[in-house]
């Protein structure tokens, strides 16, 4: 029987899975809780309750999984974190593996034990919208590679996946070799989302993922899927932006070039790359390559 969401007068949102409600969201009225239950469900209806109207109990909800200790290290490997609160550049203030909240605040600051406490509270939605979306059996690795993937794309684009698809209809390998097709921002392909796609497939597989942190290839030799090239980091107009861009950045800074890095590839970054370049004997061209990559340690 499908699911459904149910909007009681409580001000909570009640998931309903053969007539029992298998999940609830406290909302306290907030718009954000409310979209979170929606967008964190596997429901395709809901309905909304007179305010008189008494909410079920909630079952007890049993079997639930959690990400395993190489799933958090994967996560955790390639996700950027912060331990001073940032603004995300809409106005949302953000700390630690991208945790947002009326908790965080300007000047707030954390330690790396408390980051990632923040994040195995964030992962628990993450979790339960993979267990629930997920129809076949998976063992632990399986499970924690479409954790770490759901986490980055979003709980949307996971539920809608063709990975997803494939993988309810019982073709594994099929579902493996779909990882590293989401590789791209703003439809152009990352070296850094390459490689932690590689990474979570070979997690999903069951193999050893971290050779995938020095990988410069496609991923085509891997899968048989044809898969856009990966290309140089460089100033271009729009500019460049994303995780990968803030991680050249933070290894400049290491370096000792005089960067913030704020995650968009112009022109102060563009001039720290040929700064960086120059220093080591590298053409000072302001792209970054192989062997700029590499001299970062990246």
């Amino acid at each position: 029987m499908p699911r459904s969401l149910e909007i009681f007068g409580d001000g909570r949102v009640y998931e309903i899975k053969d007539d029992l409600a298998v999940k609830v969201t406290e909302t306290k009225g907030q718009v954000k809780a409310l979209i979170d239950a929606l967008k964190f469900s596997v429901a395709k209806t809901y309905n909304i309750h007179p305010s008189d109207e008494q909410p079920p109990d909630v079952a007890e909800r049993r079997g639930s999984k959690h990400i395993n200790g190489e799933g958090f290290k994967l996560l955790t490997t390639f996700e950027g974190c912060e331990l001073t609160a940032y603004d995300d550049g809409g106005g949302v203030w953000t700390i630690g593996y991208g945790h947002t909240g009326n908790d965080v605040f300007p000047g707030l600051t954390i330690s790396q034990t408390q980051a990632e406490e923040l994040l195995r509270l964030d992962l628990e939605k993450f979790e339960s919208f993979v267990e629930d979306a997920v129809e076949v059996q998976i063992n632990d690795n399986q499970f924690s590679a479409l954790v770490c993937f759901c986490f980055n794309v979003g709980p949307g684009g996971f539920g809608s996946s063709t990975l997803l698809r494939l993988l309810n209809q019982g073709n594994y390998q099929g579902a493996a070799n779909q990882f590293p097709v989401w590789n791209k921002v703003n439809g152009a392909p990352w070296l850094g989302l390459t490689r932690r796609r590689l990474a979570e497939r070979s997690l999903f597989l069951g193999k050893p993922w971290q050779s995938f942190l020095t990988y410069e290839g496609t991923g085509e030799e891997l899968t048989g899927e044809t898969i856009a090239e990966v290309p140089r980091m460089k100033l271009t107009e729009p500019m460049m932006q994303g995780e990968d861009v803030r991680r050249v950045q933070k290894a400049l800074k290491a370096a000792g070039v005089n960067i913030e890095p704020d995650g968009f590839f112009g022109n102060d970054t563009d001039k720290a790359v040929r700064q960086f370049q120059q220093q080591k004997g590298l053409e000072a061209d302001g792209v970054v390559g192989a062997q700029t990559r590499k001299e970062l340690g990246l």
